[in-house]
């Protein structure tokens, strides 16, 4: 887990600053991070899909690392805009699913997944500020502080975890063979038709909708953020420690996420995740005070521990054993696709006139942030209903 997320966090957090680098515009950027969403309608669909049915789980970690490492040589090369559009691309492709395939990989091997995912993902929050860290000091003394070393590092945690994905617990593919291919009544198990019934289930298109738009909004937080910090006169080593801020809170708040869900359900939980976004994302649109706007990193902390992870189990509460890698990987189709692909294109047409004015950037996804907490509010507390009744069942 702290492996995996540790490659992400090597290159996610600076990727806008390390493009500015390069020589491109906020409006080039935004076109590279909308085409990079693109990807997510289909590959973490397919990966899941082919985790459920064919692939061991253990082993599409292999493969997906190992390709990271091919593709991230290959954006270190580019420098042309299609270059590294393409080649961020298919980085993209492979590493932002395994976010939630592992997810995936702890619910199969968790007993008690309410219980215990947070615990777990906690290591996650952790292994995503080490390269923080580590260039916080590599920066530290140099006058010349250049964001292609972010490249190097992703490439050799990744390897790091194509060797760890060796020694992870074999999980073979839960809707294949002999026992897991029937149902109770004895007919086999139909991959295609529980995915259109899931996909009919209200409780998990408010999942879905919600994602979409807290997914739109926290693509801005994660890639806008840095670099408006850095025009108010943030200095650029400070970047990867402000942004832990909201990790560090992550890895307090992770083990008691299980107490949280008992207290307010998961409907209660997923809600104050979104209103966190709100919050965070409107100080962005009225303040100007650099020391605010870096603390509100803890808003985006929580909105990753209550939101994200909370909604994560409600979607592994609600959907069917055979079908919950498919399910974790869908949240990524509408969420991490279609929700971040929105909100870059917005994004561009709002930078293409007047590049150096991200406050409308800002309001429009504390909008969307603001519209995820209705639909939240709108469904109530048949989300908690839906989610006991398959436990139950489960049980």
């Amino acid at each position: 887990m702290a492996l995996q997320f540790a490659v992400g966090g090597a290159i996610i957090p600076f990727f806008t600053i390390l493009l500015r680098d390069r020589g491109l515009e906020l409006s080039q950027i935004s076109t590279i991070l909308f085409w990079s969403s693109s990807t997510l309608l289909f590959f973490p669909f397919l990966w899941g899909m082919l985790s459920d049915r064919f692939i061991p789980l253990n082993r599409m970690f292999t493969i997906l690392n190992t390709s990271v490492v091919v593709f991230l040589l290959g954006f270190q090369s580019q420098a042309s805009f299609i270059g590294m559009m393409l080649t961020y691309l298919a980085f993209y492709a492979c590493i932002h699913p395994t976010f939630t395939l592992i997810n995936a990989l702890n619910f199969h091997h968790l007993k008690h997944p309410q219980e215990q995912f947070g615990k777990v993902r906690a290591w996650g929050s952790m292994g995503w500020t080490i390269p923080s860290v580590f260039l916080f000091f590599y920066f530290f003394n140099k006058e010349h502080r250049d964001m292609e070393v972010t490249v190097l590092v992703g490439i050799a945690l990744a390897i790091g975890m194509t060797l760890c994905t060796f020694f992870l617990p074999h999980t073979p593919p839960a809707g294949a063979g002999k026992n897991s291919s029937k149902s109770k009544g004895g007919h086999s198990f139909k991959y295609w038709s529980a995915a259109g019934k899931l996909l009919r289930n209200p409780d998990y298109l408010t999942i879905l909708i919600s994602f979409f738009l807290i997914s739109g909004s926290f693509t801005i937080l994660v890639f806008y953020s840095p670099p408006y910090l850095e025009d108010k006169g943030v200095n650029r080593i400070w970047i990867g420690p402000i942004q832990c801020l909201g990790v560090v809170l992550e890895i307090m708040f992770f083990p008691s996420l299980r107490h949280f869900i008992r207290r307010w359900g998961y409907f209660g939980t997923v809600l104050f995740g979104s209103l966190c976004l709100v919050v965070r994302q409107f100080l962005y649109v009225f303040s100007e005070n650099v020391w605010l706007l870096s603390a509100s990193y803890t808003l985006a902390g929580l909105v990753i521990v209550f939101y994200h992870i909370g909604g994560s189990i409600l979607v592994n509460a609600i959907a069917p054993r055979e079908l919950r890698a498919t399910a974790q990987t869908l949240l990524v189709f509408f969420g991490s696709g279609l929700g971040p692909m929105f909100a870059n294109w917005i994004v561009g047409i709002l930078t293409r006139n007047d590049p150096d004015n991200l406050h409308p950037v800002f309001l429009f996804s504390a909008i969307l942030a603001t519209l995820a907490a209705m639909v939240i509010l709108l469904r109530g507390k048949k989300l908690d209903a839906a989610a006991h009744h398959r436990e139950s069942n489960a049980t």
